[in-house]
């Protein structure tokens, strides 16, 4: 009976024995696979127990945490499996993309950065990062991110897309089309991209190649504001106005508050010197987003077009307080005022408009003459033989590529 005993003492503390942080691990997968992230969790904090310095546990339990919506310990739990493992890219990884969607750029960022880095090779390290980077306006430092991700996954619609959208900020419209473009291939539903492509294919004036993708993606989308949008942009660049402002009035059918569509009718109908009507549109553009430049912009001259001087400052001003870049409103700003005679303003808005557009002769032959009216006759000589000399290089310019057009 003694030994007996003994031997069924042997047995049951056998089946008792403790798993393995493997095992548990392996039961995690199998409820995390059910979609059980609860379950899951309460077993990789049995994992843990079992192997305190594992920070890849600790990583997968913030994960977990982070999928059951508890960011401030899933943070924890990524910042301990940091602290165990620095090199360990997937709690760097996570640990960014929790501050990403806390909105806290300065801290996700390095976090990201920190994971490429231990990881090079791992696609969505270099997506996040390069999507992360486009979306703060780091658009040199997107471009390169992004690249390395379509290198890694050359079938990656999404990466193509993102570099395209890159491109368009921070590359040439050619390099943004052949993103694009790639972009369409690997996923031909993707309506956005091919609406962006469209849109590219505009800017490198191929615009029938352009109205090609814009009716593909009303074939699959009738009511898509955006194509429709992109077919008035470009009848506007082909200067077929009225059919432009067609376009536009048949979205906002569709989207009466899209101010991107309110914007462009009000601008195809002042290519149609309709000015009151522009007028009108521009105002419910500029009411619907304050904060259009283009919309100011084109709303300023318009008002300026009409004489009313007063106004067209107060646009152009709002335009250049939206794009302090903006070389055309400071250029019509610049103008405004020397017709109202506050010539001093008008020096200082015109120079800027120099700096920016260096090859427009414009704002230097309107300096040149508002310091021949101050008496400043050298100043007014240097001001008007740069806006020859810039005349003379377009004019040239022009004249060799009709030469090799022949």
């Amino acid at each position: 009976m003694v030994r007996r005993f003994f031997f069924l003492a042997a047995l049951f503390s056998l089946g008792m024995k403790a798993q393995t942080a493997p095992e548990w691990r392996q039961q995690a997968n199998a409820l995390k696979a059910k979609g059980d992230a609860a379950g899951a969790l309460a077993v990789i904090e049995k994992a843990a127990e079992a192997d305190p310095k594992s920070a890849e546990l600790q990583d997968e339990a913030g994960f977990l945490l982070a999928v059951m919506k508890q960011p401030t310990e899933a943070k924890g739990r990524f910042e301990k499996a940091i602290g165990l493992d620095p090199g360990l890219a997937a709690a760097h990884f996570h640990l960014g993309v929790v501050f990403w969607l806390e909105k806290d750029v300065n801290r996700a960022i390095p976090q990201l950065q920190e994971a490429a880095r231990l990881a090079p090779a791992v696609f969505d390290y270099r997506l996040k990062l390069g999507v992360s980077f486009y979306e703060v306006s780091h658009y040199e430092e997107a471009i390169a991110e992004l690249k390395a991700a379509t290198q890694l996954n050359p079938s990656s619609a999404s990466a193509w897309g993102s570099l395209g959208a890159a491109l368009q900020q921070g590359g040439t419209a050619s390099e943004a089309r052949e993103a694009y473009a790639k972009a369409v291939d690997f996923n031909p539903n993707d309506l956005a991209a091919r609406n962006a492509y469209g849109f590219t294919l505009i800017q490198t004036r191929e615009p029938e190649k352009a109205m090609e993708q814009f009716h593909k993606v009303l074939e699959l989308d009738p009511a898509n504001v955006d194509a429709m949008v992109n077919i008035g942009f470009a009848y506007l660049q082909t200067g077929e106005y009225s059919k432009a402002e067609e376009q536009f009035r048949a979205a906002l059918k569709i989207k009466p508050d899209s101010a991107v569509a309110r914007y462009n009718l009000g601008l195809s109908l002042k290519q149609q010197d309709n000015l009151e009507g522009a007028q009108k549109e521009l105002l419910e553009a500029i009411r619907l987003d304050a904060n259009l430049p283009e919309a100011h912009y084109t709303l300023a001259m318009t008002l300026w077009q009409l004489g009313d001087f007063e106004g067209a400052m107060t646009e152009t001003r709002a335009a250049v307080a939206e794009r302090p870049q903006y070389g055309q409103a400071h250029y019509l700003l610049g103008t405004v005022l020397k017709q109202t005679g506050k010539l001093d303003e008008a020096l200082k808005e015109l120079r800027q408009s120099a700096r920016l557009l260096p090859d427009d002769p414009g704002p230097f032959n309107m300096i040149g003459q508002i310091l021949r009216t101050q008496g400043d006759l050298v100043g007014s000589k240097q001001a008007f033989d740069e806006g020859a000399r810039i005349k003379r290089a377009k004019e040239a310019e022009q004249s060799e590529t009709l030469r090799r057009k022949k």
